[in-house]
């Protein structure tokens, strides 16, 4: 299979990793944090969306967004 310049360049500038740091605050209920729009857009999520977390006894974290459901 033959691909074209610009798919290639395409295929090499994409971004596979992306690290940022957030601040973790408080509304006084529940302690909150933003999502970088970087990350967001990679991920396509937007408001409505909801993160599900699930914690193991040794600390480790594992989060699913779920698609907003109309």
């Amino acid at each position: 299979m033959v691909i074209s310049e610009s798919e290639l360049k395409n295929i090499l500038k994409t971004r596979t990793n992306i690290e940022k740091s957030t601040t973790i605050s408080s509304d006084g209920k529940n302690l909150l944090t933003r999502i970088p729009k970087e990350i967001a857009d990679f991920l396509e999520i937007e408001k409505g969306y909801k993160i599900k977390w699930n914690i193991t006894r040794n600390k480790k974290i594992k989060m699913e967004i779920v698609a907003n459901e109309i």
